[in-house]
């Protein structure tokens, strides 16, 4: 999921981040969509094989988002004069086939104009849902499957082609039309990472430095998870692109201070671990690498005008939570 300040700062989980001109660009993930397929079609044909021979009507409902499903309802409505005929299949992108309706072949009621939900009260065509459905509202009989079950696909990514396939198991006396279905998502927590990059005069002395040619300059990276899940673990990757008027410090950022390496790390209810010997590393290569094993450069001591990425991967898993947890990466760099 992505969060864009006034900064124009861009970020996604499970993805390199990439800074340059304070700027960090990443995919986003989403759902936003309605997914639904309106396109009626007949199915029976007067075929009393057609069940048996897999000569199924089938539609496909297109998910063009991408997201991990934590839930999933399915909407279906047809008209037919005998609907217990009718045999329903939902399969997945990934391949995963879950039968909804079997087919008792006892019940003359007429139409379907349900909901798939596996937290239903009651079974398809049992009970109260042993009479006739009205085609409007959509969906309106919220029922089980009589088959498999909708949570067979959870864990699963929502995206790509979903299919439906369709078939009356006894054609000859009569047909059914379908006339629209729908998918009902919800998805997986997911960390919404929002990133700032900030920069301040390095003055330890309280000198009253300014921005200028020849003084140095602390940029600090901070990372908050404004999101309602955790990011998968060691998957935030940062690649920093140094402006070509400033070099980056290899050596101790804050001299003679606190701290002993020349990226300073802190949090607040992150979770994270940060090394710096395994978790930070560089590039001098002219354009972006593709992740933080292709940073390979190793800078020379004090100021490397070499260096043109900095790469970072804190470990672990970084929480969510009230209040929002936040890290920060901090290093030096001089103005020429």
């Amino acid at each position: 999921m992505v969060k864009r300040d006034a900064s124009h700062i861009a970020i996604s989980l499970i993805a390199t981040l990439f800074v340059e001109g304070g700027m960090l660009y990443a995919s986003a993930q989403a759902q936003n969509g309605i997914y639904e397929n309106t396109t009626t079609g007949t199915y029976g044909n007067n075929t009393a094989s057609q069940c048996a021979s897999g000569n199924w009507l089938t539609r496909t409902i297109i998910v063009p988002d991408t997201f991990l499903i934590a839930d999933v309802n399915l909407g279906f409505q047809a008209t037919h004069a005998w609907r217990t005929d009718t045999n329903l299949q939902l399969q997945s992108p990934a391949g995963t086939v879950v039968d909804l309706l079997t087919g008792n072949y006892s019940g003359s009621w007429n139409n379907y104009n349900v909901l798939f939900d596996d937290a239903a009260a009651i079974q398809v065509d049992t009970g109260a849902h042993q009479v006739d459905d009205p085609l409007t509202p959509n969906y309106v009989s919220v029922v089980r499957s009589e088959g498999g079950t909708l949570a067979s696909f959870n864990g699963e990514q929502a995206n790509g082609t979903w299919t439906l396939r369709i078939c009356d198991v006894y054609g000859p006396a009569d047909d059914g039309v379908f006339q629209r279905a729908r998918l009902f998502f919800t998805a997986v927590p997911q960390a919404v990472l929002d990133p700032i990059k900030s920069n301040a005069i390095y003055d330890p002395a309280a000198l009253g430095l300014y921005a200028v040619p020849g003084n140095d300059m602390i940029y600090t990276i901070t990372v908050t998870n404004i999101g309602t899940g955790p990011a998968d673990t060691d998957s935030i990757e940062i690649i920093d692109a140094l402006p070509p008027e400033v070099t980056f410090y290899n050596g101790d950022i804050d001299d003679a201070g606190p701290e002993t390496d020349p990226v300073a790390f802190s949090q607040a209810g992150a979770g994270l671990t940060f090394t710096y010997a395994s978790d930070v590393a560089f590039s001098n290569a002219a354009t972006k690498p593709a992740n933080f094993a292709a940073c390979t450069y190793t800078p020379v001591a004090g100021y490397d005008p070499a260096v043109t990425f900095i790469c970072f991967n804190p470990k672990g898993a970084m929480a969510s939570g009230t209040p929002n947890p936040n890290f920060s990466l901090s290093f030096r760099a001089r103005i020429d």
